[in-house]
Formats: structure tokens, sequence, C-alpha cells
């Protein structure tokens, strides 16, 4: 008897909370009457008018280049057609050897430069390092009295020689040089 009692609250409680008829419809639970559906479709059909009216048109787009006027087939004949000229245009192109002699691009333009690390770029003075036994060694000019002060000089011409006819050095920095 108890649980008939208590079923009964339970089935007039969810009576009590049961929905009404527009909420339910607007839940799409119950449907529409059919009059009611044909005014909804007829308001969404002149919505959808109204806004394809306001859309431009296909020869509007084509206007403001949005729309491609050519085919898929002359858009890639006129690529084609691009591609081959660029080619051939860079065929005749000048070597880079051409363009420095006709002082187009600079000595910086086709240099590579990489990153090196810090050292030292005073001159090398190799005959700091004499020891007394070089001092003492007799030069190949015997008849002359060696000083270490001339085989100092010696040494330095050396050198000197060497960098001005072996080495190599950029015309910008020729005027630097001896």
């Amino acid at each position: 008897l108890a649980a008939k009692v208590h079923r009964q609250d339970s089935l007039a409680r969810f009576l009590s909370q049961r929905p009404n008829r527009k909420e339910l419809v607007e839940r799409n639970i119950l449907p529409l009457p059919e009059n009611d559906r044909i005014e909804i479709k007829l308001s969404i059909n002149n919505k959808l008018n109204r806004r394809l009216s306001l859309r431009p048109t296909a020869e509007e787009l084509q206007e403001k280049h949005i729309l491609l006027r050519q085919s898929e087939e002359e858009f890639q004949r006129q690529k084609e057609e691009t591609k081959k000229t660029l080619i051939r245009k860079l065929s005749f192109r000048p070597t880079i050897e051409e363009l420095k002699e006709r002082k187009i691009i600079k000595f910086s333009d086709y240099v590579e430069v990489t990153n090196a690390p810090e050292f030292d770029r005073k001159a090398d003075k190799p005959w700091t390092r004499l020891t007394p036994r070089d001092k003492a060694r007799p030069c190949p000019l015997s008849f002359l009295l060696v000083s270490s002060s001339y085989l100092q000089a010696s040494i330095r011409k050396e050198l000197n020689d060497f960098k001005s006819m072996e080495m190599d050095v950029h015309d910008d920095s020729r005027h630097l040089t001896r």
C-alpha cells in the first residue's frame, strides 16, 4: 500500500512539472501546425532572397579579380609560357665575372661572410723569437759582417716581399699596403 501511494505521489509530481504545449513545440517535441510551418518557410525564403540579391554577380567578381575569367587549361598554358620566358631570360643572364667587370655588383655582394673566432691581429714578428743560436748562425752572405739588426731587417724584408708579391690584396685595400 505504501508503494502505491509513493508511486501516485511521484506520478503527480511528474505531471505537475510537465512543460506546457508551447514549450514542447519550441523544443521540437510536438510538431507545428501546417500553416505555422508554411509561414516560417516563407519568412526564411524571403530572407534568403534578400541576401542573394545583395550578393555580387559573377561579372562583378571577375571585374574585381576575385573570380577567374579563364579556365584551368588556359591558366596552365599561360603559366607554361611564363615559365619558358623566364628560363630564356635567365639563360642570357651575365656571369658574376661580367658583373664585376662592369662594376654592377660590389665586392661585398658576392663574398660569403662567415663567423670567425676573434684573435690577435697584430703583426707577427718572427725575429723576436730568434734564439741566440739562430742569431749566431752564419748568413749566406758570409763576406758581410752580420749583426742581429741586419738579420732582423732581412727577415722583415723577406716577409714584406712575400706579402707584396704572393699575397692577394683586394683593389679597395691596395692603398693601405706599401
